[in-house]
């Protein structure tokens, strides 16, 4: 129930953007909400598969878009997709492509130094970690 109110949550977000709240946006939102780790469109699909999967990746692209999700493009060439609900960061498996969200409220001050030395006016920034994960190397 927790993944359908933060679903209801984003339709007056959906609305004043002038977009049509439709049955298969709820689904796919909520199936982004309540998925384990970050799943790929075709994880999205096998969780309702009534609804296209070109009309997935239509309402991907457009929640990317309006950053409601954000994507993660990482390893195996599949995105994956995660609700942007806080900021994080992630560490990254080369080997199987799992990906495990962390937070470390002093990268933030990165963004500070770079502006700082540079001149910049910063907007964000992006920090990954690579390794392999537990799983893997048994």
């Amino acid at each position: 129930m927790l993944e359908e109110a933060k679903s209801l949550d984003l339709i007056p977000y959906l609305k004043e953007r002038g977009l049509r709240i439709t049955p298969q946006r709820l689904l796919i939102l909520q199936a982004i909400i309540s998925l384990e780790g970050h799943p790929t469109a075709e994880d999205i699909h096998r969780s309702i598969p009534y609804t296209s999967l070109t009309t997935i990746y239509n309402n991907l692209k457009l929640f990317v878009n309006l950053g409601i999700i954000n994507e993660l493009p990482y390893g195996n060439a599949l995105s994956k997709y995660e609700f942007n609900h806080s900021k994080h960061y992630h560490v990254i498996c080369q080997r199987c492509g799992k990906i495990v969200d962390f937070n470390y409220p002093n990268l933030k001050e990165i963004e500070h130094l770079a502006s700082k030395l540079t001149n910049f006016t910063i907007h964000h920034h992006h920090f990954e970690v690579y390794g392999i994960c537990s799983s893997c190397q048994s």
